[in-house]
């Protein structure tokens, strides 16, 4: 899901960067006929420069393309190194992203009077929000299971092994561990003989 996510991303800021012109123009609209209450200030920048701030998104976009292939590969070899870094970066761009619907919502609110419009822009977002929030739970959780699974694995593994050792222990009439047969062992075997007939 976030790679395609990633992907569609990744594709509107290409070409975007291939057209800078249309992107000025399009944000000299949104400048000019909007209430933009906190983005102006970034509004205004990517209007400077585009291509700038829209290669920047491209890099960011391909770098987290690849932190989820590392995860997808971490959870097939269950190594949850591999899996950490999605683990933060996707945190980190579910909190951007909270922060984007939050300002995209306000600015909603500035600049319209449909009241219904405003409601079902913030279930939307809220629900977008909640399904996401949930999907990094249950990726989060996966290094969990996994370190459960190996510690009853090798709890059942020495458990095992304990029960071999046990089976395979030799034992003397005598009750002692064996040890190399030898003149001593002779005469204590005798010795204690009597205590089993």
């Amino acid at each position: 899901m976030e790679q395609i996510q990633a992907l569609i991303v990744l594709t509107i800021s290409c070409v975007g960067y291939s057209n800078p012109k249309n992107i000025e123009e399009k944000i000299t609209f949104w400048v000019n006929d909007l209430n933009l209450i906190f983005t102006k200030e970034f509004v205004n920048n990517l209007r400077s420069d585009p291509t700038k701030t829209l290669g920047l998104i491209i890099l960011l976009t391909c770098i987290y393309i690849i932190i989820c292939m590392m995860y997808v590969y971490g959870a097939y070899k269950c190594n949850n190194v591999l899996m950490m870094p999605y683990i933060v970066a996707e945190l980190v761009r579910l909190i951007a992203f909270t922060v984007l619907v939050i300002t995209l919502l306000l600015t909603l609110k500035k600049n319209t009077m449909d009241i219904g419009l405003l409601i079902g822009a913030s279930v939307l977002g809220g629900f977008i929000l909640l399904g996401m929030f949930y999907l990094w739970v249950c990726a989060a959780n996966l290094p969990i299971v996994i370190n459960e699974k190996e510690h009853d694995e090798y709890v059942a593994t020495i458990t095992k092994l304990e029960e071999l050792l046990q089976e395979t222990k030799p034992k003397t009439l005598i009750g002692f561990d064996y040890v190399p047969r030898s003149n001593y062992n002779e005469a204590l075997y005798s010795k204690h003989i009597h205590r089993f007939q």
